[in-house]
């Protein structure tokens, strides 16, 4: 397996979709999970940002059908489906369908045409920029990926082409409560189970510790330690792009570099 990473950044007028992360810096969206065919793309996303972003987000995606990940200047004819299926105050959680017409040029397109099926794709989307992250069977068609995307660039475009190597944020990324030490994660699931977390608190930390019969303290160490590491993984997958290394990329075909038209 290979992972292909690299970020395109807009400039404002562009593009509708990334306007509004431009517009409203703290708006952040994820890729929580995607599948792409010659036939269609599915996606479902986790975004947060602030009302009026979030209320700007649905007037793009219920405006004029349009091709959200296309980079290039030819139409692309798409029918597309967007659900909100969780909203809470100041995120939302997305599901998307999107047709592939027989002439769209889209991301997702041109990379299992050039690389063929198997292509797993995630987005982030901060501000100007949009980072893409492909998790791919091998090398194979990498450098026709490449050139065609750089062909496909539209003029206010910036695009960097970060990482070829060995995977490593999917390893990295898939983080879950189960890594947590038993104890620790018998103590969060606890917290939340009986209204701690809630404001106000439905208990107390006191009342918790008797409940899972251990001594305040003890609970209160377990909790520390996993909101802790809870907080740095949170921070860690927020981030945004981080800088390629260059003992990872020492030795792939693609180097990081810049493209703009």
């Amino acid at each position: 397996m290979r992972e292909f990473i690299f970020t395109i950044d807009y400039e404002r007028g562009l593009d509708p979709l990334m306007d509004v992360f431009i517009d409203n810096p703290a708006t952040h969206s994820r890729t929580i999970a995607c599948n792409v065919t010659t036939e269609g793309m599915w996606r479902l996303e986790r975004i947060a940002g602030t009302e009026d972003a979030l209320e700007r987000l649905d007037d793009v995606f219920d405006g004029p059908v349009q091709c959200t990940e296309c980079i290039g200047t030819r139409d692309c004819d798409t029918e597309w489906h967007y659900e909100v299926i969780a909203a809470e105050a100041g995120s939302r959680t997305v599901y998307s369908y999107r047709s592939e017409a027989g002439d769209c040029h889209s991301i997702p397109r041109l990379a299992i045409e050039h690389v063929g099926k198997g292509v797993l794709c995630e987005t982030e989307r901060r501000g100007s920029r949009c980072e893409w992250r492909l998790l791919l069977c091998s090398d194979e068609g990498v450098d026709d990926l490449f050139g065609a995307l750089e062909a496909e660039l539209r003029p206010g475009l910036t695009v960097e082409f970060r990482q070829l190597g060995d995977p490593s944020y999917w390893t990295d990324e898939a983080v879950t409560l189960a890594e947590l030490p038993p104890e620790q994660q018998a103590a969060v699931e606890a917290a939340v189970e009986h209204g701690y977390y809630r404001t106000p608190r439905d208990t107390s930390l006191s009342d918790l510790a008797e409940t899972l019969d251990i001594s305040r303290s003890t609970l209160q160490y377990r909790l520390q330690r996993a909101e802790a590491w809870i907080v740095r993984s949170f921070v860690t997958r927020s981030m945004g792009p981080v800088e390629a290394d260059e003992s990872v990329a020492e030795g792939s075909r693609l180097r990081v570099s810049r493209s703009r038209v």
